[in-house]
This record gives structure tokens, C-alpha cells and sequence, in this order.
């Protein structure tokens, strides 16, 4: 390597090293948490009115302490660890407000009910944040419910899904 070359690398990662920072360490005891709960309703939502959402979608209402309108996208299905048991993760939004929004990512489990086209169905929402109030939220709601007429697969106008949610939501 000529002495050029090597001075300019010298100085490139002399520079480097000098405009690193440490990284910050969220210090989580000042955020204020919050218990949430109440009632969640999908609706599985017409292939043709997202045809790039090509697993799926839902269109959500909740009431309670997360009032809200929203939308969750199948972004993965695959079998699930325990025998006879579907597994699927989402992208989501609720939308409290037209400022306040949070956007989680859901670890979902359907376990179909025998002798029926239902399945019993957990969505563990972890929260990635959002925007207005929610703009830097953590925290995890687990929504535990039922779909109706799952099988043989979900359709718009026919199939959907009640729940009963509950977690903790934290912010800054």
C-alpha cells in the first residue's frame, strides 16, 4: 500500500472512531406504562380490494382503552409448533386518532375448534411504536379470541374474528 493510500485510510477511520457515539441507553423507569383492555373485531377484507396483500388482510374496530380503527397484513403462515395448529405473522395499525397511531407486529396461533369451520386464535401484538403520543410506544397486548368461518379458507363477507385484548402500553 503506498503512504498515501495508507494516510487517507489513517484519516478516513481517524474520523470515523472521532464522530462515533456511544449509543444511547433508554432509560425505561421515566416512561409511563399503562394496563389496556377491551373488545377487538377483524374483518377479513376482499382479495381484490388489496391484490398486493397477497397472503391476506383484515380491517379491525376496537373499543375500550385502545379505541380504534385499523388494518393487519399477513405477512407470513406456516404450521405451527404444536400439531394441527397454523401459525402467521402480521404488520399493524390503529389508528386511536387522526395524530395518534401504533403500528405492532403480531405472532399469531389458530388452533381449529373440532366439528366446526372456527378456530380458536391468540394474536400476541408487539408494539414497534407509532405516531403522535404513541410516536416511541413499546409494550405487548395479547388478543385472545375466535375465528368464524375459517375453513376451508377466510372470505370477505363471511369470515371474521372477535376478541378480548389486554396488555400494557408504555411511552416516553
Amino acid at each position: 500500500m503506498s503512504t498515501t493510500r495508507l494516510v487517507q485510510a489513517s484519516l478516513v477511520l481517524t474520523l470515523s472512531l472521532g464522530a462515533a457515539r456511544p449509543a444511547t441507553v433508554q432509560d425505561y423507569n421515566s416512561w409511563s406504562c399503562a394496563q389496556v383492555q377491551g373488545n377487538l373485531t377483524e374483518v377479513v377484507v376482499d382479495q381484490r380490494a388489496a391484490p398486493w396483500d397477497t397472503i391476506g388482510r383484515v380491517v379491525s374496530i376496537a373499543d375500550g382503552d385502545l379505541t380504534s380503527v385499523g388494518s393487519a397484513i399477513l405477512t407470513a403462515v406456516f404450521p405451527g409448533k404444536a400439531a394441527g395448529t397454523l401459525e402467521a405473522q402480521a404488520g399493524r395499525w390503529m389508528v386511536l386518532s387522526p395524530s395518534d397511531q401504533i403500528w405492532a407486529t403480531d405472532a399469531v396461533v389458530l388452533t381449529p375448534i373440532p366439528n366446526t369451520a372456527d378456530v380458536n386464535d391468540v394474536v400476541t401484538m408487539t408494539l414497534r411504536g407509532g405516531r403522535g403520543k404513541y410516536l416511541n410506544a413499546t409494550g405487548t397486548i395479547v388478543a385472545t379470541g375466535r375465528g368464524f368461518n375459517f375453513f376451508p379458507a377466510p372470505v370477505a363477507g363471511k369470515s371474521y374474528f372477535a376478541f378480548r385484548y389486554s396488555g400494557q402500553v408504555c411511552v416516553p
